[in-house]
C-alpha cells in the first residue's frame, strides 16, 4: 500500500502538536482533515504522540531530583582534578621504587655471593656430617654448595617479583 502525499500534513502535524487541535485552528483545515485519510492518519498518531510525551514530562516532574550548586560541582571538579594530578605524578615514583627494589635484589645476590666463600667451611662440616648416614646426601650437599647463591636470587626474585607488582599497580 502507497502512502500518500498531502499538501496539509505539516500544517495538520504543527496544529496538533501545538495544541491548537481542533478548537484553535481553521475550520476549513479542520474539514480538510477529517476528509483526508493522509490528515486523518496524522490527527491520529500525533495525538497519541503529544500526549505519551506529556505523560512522560509529568513523570519527570514529580521525581525531585535536586540539583547541587554550582559551587558544590566546582567543588568536586577540583577535587577529581587534583587526584588525578597525584596520581600521574605518582607514575614516575612507582617506576622509581621498583627500580630500587631490583638494585636491592641484586645488591643482596652480590652480597650472598661474596660472603659464600666463608660460608662453604659450614657446609663442608654438615657435608661430612651427613656423608655418614648416607652416600646420597654428600652429593645433595656438592651440588647445594656450587648452586645456592643461584636458588637464593631466584627464590628472592620470586618472593619480591609479586610484592613489587601489587605495589606498582595498586589504586590508593
Amino acid at each position: 500500500m502507497t502512502r500518500g502525499i498531502c499538501e496539509h500534513e505539516v500544517a495538520v502535524t504543527q496544529a496538533v502538536l501545538g495544541r491548537r487541535w481542533p478548537d484553535a485552528c481553521d475550520q476549513a483545515l479542520r474539514e480538510h482533515a477529517e476528509a483526508c485519510e493522509v490528515c486523518r492518519e496524522v490527527v491520529a498518531v500525533a495525538a497519541l504522540l503529544r500526549e505519551d510525551f506529556d505523560e512522560a514530562r509529568e513523570e519527570i516532574s514529580r521525581r525531585d531530583v535536586p540539583l547541587p550548586s554550582a559551587g558544590q560541582i566546582w567543588w568536586r571538579a577540583a577535587v577529581h582534578a587534583r587526584a588525578d594530578a597525584a596520581r600521574a605524578a605518582a607514575r614516575p615514583l612507582v617506576w622509581g621504587y621498583g627500580a630500587a627494589a631490583a638494585c636491592a635484589i641484586g645488591l643482596l645476590a652480590a652480597g650472598v655471593s661474596i660472603l659464600w666463600a666463608s660460608l662453604l667451611p659450614v657446609f663442608d662440616r654438615f657435608g661430612a656430617f651427613t656423608a655418614r648416614f648416607a652416600p646420597a646426601a654428600d652429593m645433595v650437599m656438592a651440588t647445594l654448595r656450587a648452586q645456592l647463591p643461584i636458588v637464593i636470587t631466584v627464590v628472592a626474585c620470586v618472593i619480591a617479583a609479586p610484592i613489587a607488582l601489587y605495589y606498582a599497580l595498586r589504586e590508593e
